[in-house]
């Protein structure tokens, strides 16, 4: 346990965020013309990425009278410059600001770049969004949102659904998808149970739609070069613990709910457990309370000590010669430049961006002297990305732009 530690519309708005010194005084102005500043690239050997449930539910909800959301989020703060890329769930804005604050504070650490969820549509029986963020060191260059078709018992309120960001990364991409998915409540009856299971499994099915077709669109030489995530809160416990009931909801596979999920993920191509990877295990990221200096208070007492392991980052590698690309009249790029055909294989492969499979982490974010002990029910999942090398040469003139994309 020591490791513990839909396409948019093409018109699009440019946001420029001016971050003064003084203390919560930053102005959003919708300028479409982009301003270049003369900035340092980042003194970064890796990019570091973290997936976290952030358990910032809107009021009036709570577990044991206060979610202590708003201290939580003071104390996060803190550790927002550790990291280049952030995907957050639960992180809503229903009569609350807390995301537009952990934007601010993002923006003043240096993740400029941010995409966030909608809020449901006033026709729409939910009340809240999905509560997906992404924040970023690196420039935003396209997203798109997908809603799930169903959510059911507590979740019906929250519009779940997937968040995408295609993100530049010096001069190769990241596709990062970020997603949570049906929770099960184990204090429900054992037909609910089997319900959100059912919903939870279509749910895989159309997120892995919404990859394949965002990947059809995609220049495969990008792709090559690039990385391809899926990252989030899945509620698929890889453990299946006591509740081996959960497999009565979908009897006819005969395999347990991650099983079948990583075999659907399958037809993407090579897809890459990152926790699976590193420990070849899968250590607990909710319900981990058996410690005093554990979570005692955010979590849920049906919830306490079930021991899941529910937060997941997947490497999708896709395989080009499965039928499915063939069939979907994939973007191929077969001009190479003549600076390209020079590169030999060494140099192409500094020149992709790489996950380092050794640097996974399960983020505990414990605290000390608070009345909570964790900065959340879940625990964080990390990463660190090769930095791909940059092929145009830079020199003290060369500039880049600082302004924050966000397309709404």
């Amino acid at each position: 346990m020591n490791e513990y530690s839909n396409d948019l519309s093409e018109e699009k708005k440019y946001y420029k965020m001016d971050i003064s010194t003084e203390e919560n005084d930053i102005k959003i102005s919708t300028n479409n013309t982009k301003k270049n500043v003369a900035e340092p690239l980042l003194d970064r050997s890796s990019v570091r990425l973290l997936s976290y449930n952030f358990f910032a539910r809107p009021p009036p909800v709570n577990t044991n009278g206060t979610d202590y959301k708003d201290e939580r989020l003071k104390d996060f703060i803190e550790y927002l410059p550790d990291f280049d890329i952030i995907c957050f769930q639960e992180m809503f804005t229903t009569f609350n600001d807390r995301k537009h604050r952990m934007i601010r504070e993002g923006a003043k650490a240096g993740l400029k770049y941010y995409v966030s969820a909608k809020p449901p549509s006033f026709f729409s029986k939910c009340i809240s969004d999905s509560g997906l963020l992404i924040l970023s060191r690196y420039e935003i260059v396209e997203n798109d949102l997908y809603d799930y078709f169903l959510n059911v018992s507590g979740d019906c309120v929250s519009n779940k659904g997937i968040l995408y960001a295609k993100i530049k990364i010096n001069n190769r991409y990241l596709f990062l998808f970020n997603t949570h998915l049906q929770s099960t409540y184990f204090d429900e009856s054992q037909s609910n149970i089997n319900c959100t299971i059912q919903v939870r499994t279509r749910q895989t099915e159309e997120l892995i739609n919404f990859v394949y077709n965002k990947l059809l669109l995609i220049p495969r030489e990008q792709i090559e070069n690039g990385c391809v995530l899926i990252v989030g809160d899945f509620n698929i416990d890889f453990h299946d613990n006591k509740f081996v009931k959960t497999r009565y909801a979908i009897p006819k596979y005969k395999i347990s709910e991650y099983e079948l999920f990583r075999k659907k993920l399958s037809k993407l191509g090579k897809a890459i457990d990152l926790m699976d990877k590193k420990y070849n295990e899968h250590l607990y990221t909710f319900g981990n309370n058996d410690k005093p200096e554990y979570d005692q208070v955010l979590t849920g007492k049906s919830e306490l000590n079930l021991k899941q392991s529910l937060d997941y980052m997947w490497e999708i590698i896709p395989d080009f010669e499965l039928e499915i690309y063939k069939s979907g009249h994939y973007k191929i790029n077969n001009i190479n430049s003549p600076e390209q055909s020079l590169k030999n294989d060494e140099e192409e492969e500094n020149d992709k961006i790489n996950v380092l499979y050794g640097t996974f982490k399960v983020q505990e974010f414990l605290v000390k002297n608070r009345p909570y002990q964790q900065l959340s029910d879940h625990f964080g999942i990390s990463v660190e990305l090769s930095l791909p090398s940059i092929s145009l040469s830079l020199n003290e003139n060369s500039s880049y732009s600082i302004d924050i994309k966000n397309i709404k």
